[in-house]
């Protein structure tokens, strides 16, 4: 279960990556990820995060200051974006070795989507369903 935990604050960069077309806008964003595998559904996880101008300019920035042990040498590959949907594939080596593939729409001030996420847990595969939601709710304080 602590494995499952280690994935989510990758999740939680979503509007950092979504800020590449500059639609994002920087501020203080509420996250809401809920999760769930075969083996286990989590209780919904809200964050706040703020989102600076210089994320928004250069997401790999916020990806790199992310806390999460276990990940680590994240890629991105397959971006592509159709109007306000951004949609990815992610790689990480470490520990997890995490593969995703996910989309995301969003607005100026509000995004959702879904991340299929596949990890390794104590050397099993472990395959995850996110959900993902965020709104702007104000400015960085």
């Amino acid at each position: 279960m602590s494995g499952l935990r280690r994935i989510l604050p990758l999740m939680l960069a979503i509007p950092a990556i979504c800020s590449a077309q500059a639609t994002v806008a920087p501020g203080l964003w509420q996250i809401t990820l809920q999760s769930s595998s075969a083996a286990v559904a989590m209780p919904p996880i809200q964050v706040n995060q703020c989102l600076t101008a210089a994320d928004a300019a250069d997401p790999s920035k916020l990806l790199g200051s992310v806390a999460n042990p276990g990940a680590s040498g994240c890629s991105y590959s397959n971006r592509s974006y159709a109007g306000n949907t951004f949609s990815f594939a992610m790689t990480c080596a470490g520990t997890l070795a995490i593969k995703a593939t996910g989309s995301v729409s969003f607005s100026a001030n509000s995004l959702s989507g879904t991340i299929n996420t596949t990890a390794n847990i104590n050397g099993q595969p472990v395959d995850m369903m996110n959900a993902i939601s965020a709104q702007r709710v104000g400015d960085c304080g």
